[in-house]
């Protein structure tokens, strides 16, 4: 097994696709925006909010300040709130630890949300080593977060592997040489099929997977 488990949090520990769409639904419908279904989150969370209003609705790089301002004041009142850790996760993260694996999250969320949210399920978070996040003043990439917590773990990138649910987090972990592993039950990747397009150690189906398929690699 590896020594360094990187996991993603949107898509791959919880589901938190009732909070997105709600903050950006209800700020592109203030902005005069048509919104939009459930179904269009696929491969859109995993990227950046920016980016997401601007595939969503076609927002002009003018619209997106108020936009981006406007979701993350909606999210810490109300959207960090609509998630739900998936089902499996907490067995799989006890079963890892058990290992003496290392276990870290890298995500581009806000660190003040991800930070609450795990407060929430502390069973969760207290199985991490570290949290890599966003913050107001610094907006790093997931290649550069992924190098953060090798460093700072002290474990070399060829002993770590990252999981994640997007083609986002497939190129960060192919940037910096990481392996990686697909979650096929988050909003990134429809199906193992998407996922074949980049190099990938496993393909997880469901959360469980987490740790029985994880605990083969070397």
């Amino acid at each position: 097994m590896k020594k360094l488990i990187i996991i993603g949090f949107d898509g791959t520990i919880a589901d938190t696709s009732p909070g997105i769409l709600y903050c950006m639904n209800t700020t592109a419908n203030a902005m005069g925006y048509t919104p939009v279904h459930h179904d269009a989150l696929y491969g859109v969370i995993g990227v950046s909010v920016e980016q997401g209003f601007k595939r969503l609705y076609g927002m002009k790089e003018d619209e997106i300040e108020y936009a981006m301002a406007n979701f993350s004041k909606l999210y810490s009142i109300k959207g960090e709130e609509m998630f739900q850790i998936y089902d499996g996760v907490e067995e799989s993260l006890e079963k890892i630890k058990q290992t003496g694996c290392k276990l870290a999250i890298v995500t581009q969320k806000n660190r003040k949300f991800i930070t609450n949210m795990l407060g929430v399920y502390k069973n969760i978070g207290e199985h991490f080593d570290t949290v890599c996040a966003t913050d107001v003043e610094i907006d790093r990439e997931k290649s550069d977060m992924l190098r953060l917590v090798c460093e700072e773990l002290e474990v070399d990138i060829a002993d770590s592997i990252f999981i994640g649910d997007s083609y986002v987090d497939a190129l960060a972990a192919e940037e910096v040489g990481m392996d990686f592993a697909a979650a096929l039950y988050g909003w990134g990747f429809r199906s193992q099929e998407d996922a074949e397009k980049y190099h990938c150690r496993a393909y997880l189906n469901n959360a469980n997977e987490l740790f029985t398929k994880l605990s083969r690699l070397e």
